[in-house]
């Protein structure tokens, strides 16, 4: 079911309405359903609402973002720690390295460019297609990708693509997890990114 409305018409509203139908009428579990928003405030404020709306109790419904839902998953599988997650500082100060690596390897210093937004870019659209077909870019990406391996950190965009590799590799975990959420609300869907996608559409297969 799509909701497609404007701003301030009632989107959340009918979210939170049809989560209170769903355990109440159609009987759902709450530990069955699971509500996806795109950012933590987000989250918090439907988790409000919607615990407004049940008069005070708050059901056990999965509210979080995309990179909350998927660490948790990730977490539960791989014993990962928060601080195995790159801060933006950290994140920075090895991009910088990675573009010193790829100047020594070329003999030159690469072209200005966010090269953090491409390596983003690259991770939620699953792929270089339609990103970039710059082969400098490959270069600054799989620099940056080595370095981050050998230190042992992922970054914030490897928890998508963590979660779609296991699930790929893995049926049986994602068969765990379809299970366990039978019911998917998506928040601001027009906001998805390929990878964010994938992963929705093998839960809900």
């Amino acid at each position: 079911c799509l909701v497609l409305a404007g701003p301030g018409s009632g989107k959340t509203l009918t979210i939170v309405n049809r989560i209170r139908h769903l355990i109440e009428e159609c009987k759902v579990r709450p530990e069955e359903i699971l509500v996806i928003t795109f950012t933590r405030y987000a989250s918090y404020e439907m988790q409000n609402r919607f615990k407004s709306l049940m008069g005070g109790v708050c059901p056990p419904v999965t509210f979080g973002t995309f990179h909350g839902i998927y660490y948790g998953m990730l977490r539960q599988i791989y014993h990962m720690t928060p601080d195995q997650i790159l801060t933006e500082e950290e994140q920075k100060t090895m991009i910088e390295a990675s573009v010193a690596d790829v100047e020594r390897e070329n003999h030159r210093r690469p072209a200005e460019k966010d090269v953090l937004l491409m390596i983003g870019k690259v991770k939620n659209n699953g792929g270089f297609a339609g990103i970039s077909d710059d082969p400098e870019d490959r270069q600054l990406y799989h620099a940056y990708e080595k370095r981050k391996k050998e230190a042992g950190r992922i970054d914030f965009d490897d928890m998508l693509l963590l979660c779609y590799q296991l699930f790929c590799r893995r049926p049986d975990i994602l068969k765990k997890w379809q299970e366990k959420f039978r019911y998917i609300l998506i928040d601001e869907f027009q906001d998805i990114n390929q990878v964010q996608y994938d992963v929705i559409r093998m839960l809900a297969a």
